[in-house]
């Protein structure tokens, strides 16, 4: 189910809290903010917050490896420019 902008789902259980779905009786709540999402995992106990915790830092860990295309301000493309330029004319010249 596409809920369209990103959002966030906590499953709580009546008898204990999770962070995966339990298998009988289930409250859905669903979070789009921030503030939602901390007020949520304020109701959990230390390990699960800990297990969020983790979580997060490997969904981290993957975003940041992925490559990002660099943006170079037009001095920096000016700058490499005239290097470049540089290095040809002192290769052409045999230095």
């Amino acid at each position: 189910m596409n809920l369209g902008a990103p959002r966030a789902a906590l499953f709580l259980s009546r008898a204990r809290r999770s962070l995966t779905p339990p298998k009988h009786r289930s409250i859905l709540l669903i979070m789009s903010t921030v503030q939602e999402i901390e007020a949520a995992a304020d109701l959990l106990p230390v390990e699960q917050k800990e297990e969020l915790l983790r979580f997060l830092a490997v969904r981290l860990r993957k975003e940041r490896q992925q490559s990002q295309p660099r943006i170079y301000s037009s001095q920096e493309v000016a700058t490499m420019l005239a290097e470049d330029e540089a290095d040809g004319e002192r290769f052409r010249k045999g230095r």
